[in-house]
């Protein structure tokens, strides 16, 4: 039976994240908003994950441990929301950390959005392993529907950074555990596409902190990504409805591109082009994507090298003054 005081149901799926776990669950006990319930899903670490959640969960009530086998992050999920039933979710990665005033205002974002809207998201910092934080993430504001979904590419960027009406999943079911990658993707189309609640609403806060990718985690194996995201861009990509499926394809395009898997790349280049020259030469993403595609491998492999030693260089400039300027911003929005 629901306790009818919990407004939010946290989950984390967590595996071999010890020595970021307990920062995790202390962003999530330091909220401004205290009706929560926090199921921390152990899926099957082999690291002292579950010892870290066990001793927190030991000094707070709300805090629960689950422990299963190793199954991956949609299993995980899936039986954190089966042990639930608060009216909102909210899930929080075991190597991120929020904002203490997230879910404060992330129900408050929920409350007053329009009509039809099933998910909010804020803002995301980038942080090194260390837990500086190094960048801002750009993120678009305002109404999202399943077109800006696949043509901007996933906007919440990633898990940790929603709050999802319990109903949506009431309504299309649990995460993909066929999926080893992408999982949270193809779970907000399949709410955009399926359910009463087909909108996102992204806020203008900065609230969630995102640990750059750690060597091992789901996000770093970008072969394996860009297959699952090959996968789920076909399924939903034909239910857009306001511009070509093919505008779907320009960010993954360039993505792959820039990330060597070139094969990728000029695959959804191609596919990307048949919604033809001026759709993606109004797009300034559909305009990289024309120079990736038309400058050849070898000249490919010359911009990534400069990209990357740019992009490097720039993350170590920025870091000094973000660290002042990252507050104001989380706490102004």
């Amino acid at each position: 039976m629901r306790n009818p005081h919990v407004l939010v149901t946290v989950i984390t799926p967590a595996y071999n994240v010890g020595p970021w776990i307990g920062e995790a669950i202390d962003s999530v006990l330091a909220q401004t908003e205290s009706r929560f319930e926090y199921l921390v899903v152990d899926d099957g670490s082999t690291d002292d994950t579950a010892d870290v959640v066990r001793s927190r969960a030991e000094r707070d009530p709300r805090v629960r441990l689950i422990q299963v086998e190793n199954g991956g992050s949609g299993a995980a999920r899936n039986r954190a929301l089966a042990e639930s039933a608060a009216p909102f979710v909210a899930f929080l990665d075991g190597d991120d950390r929020w904002h203490p005033e997230f879910l404060s205002h992330m129900l408050e974002t929920m409350h007053t959005a329009p009509p039809g809207v099933g998910m909010a998201y804020c803002h995301t910092r980038v942080m090194l392993e260390s837990g500086q934080v190094v960048a801002l993430r750009w993120q678009p504001s305002g109404k999202v529907d399943i077109d800006k979904q696949l043509v901007e590419n996933n906007p919440p960027h990633n898990g940790s950074s929603l709050m999802i009406r319990r109903a949506c999943f009431d309504q299309v079911g649990g995460f993909d555990c066929s999926l080893p990658s992408a999982v949270d993707f193809e779970m907000w189309l399949r709410i955009a596409a399926g359910s009463n609640y087909p909108l996102m609403w992204g806020t203008r806060r900065w609230l969630l902190d995102m640990r750059l990718m750690r060597t091992g985690s789901i996000s770093s194996n970008r072969q394996r990504r860009f297959e699952c995201l090959d996968k789920v861009i076909a399924d939903y990509a034909p239910r857009m409805g306001r511009q070509h499926p093919g505008m779907a394809y320009v960010r993954p395009a360039v993505f792959a591109y820039r990330d060597g898997l070139d094969d990728f790349g000029d695959r959804w280049a191609l596919l990307a082009r048949e919604a033809g020259a001026k759709e993606l030469a109004k797009d300034s993403w559909g305009r990289s994507l024309l120079a990736w595609s038309s400058a050849g491998r070898e000249r490919r492999a010359q911009l990534r090298n400069v990209r990357d030693t740019a992009r490097n260089g720039a993350y170590k400039g920025m870091s000094g003054a973000l660290r002042t300027a990252v507050k104001i911003n989380s706490l102004r929005g």
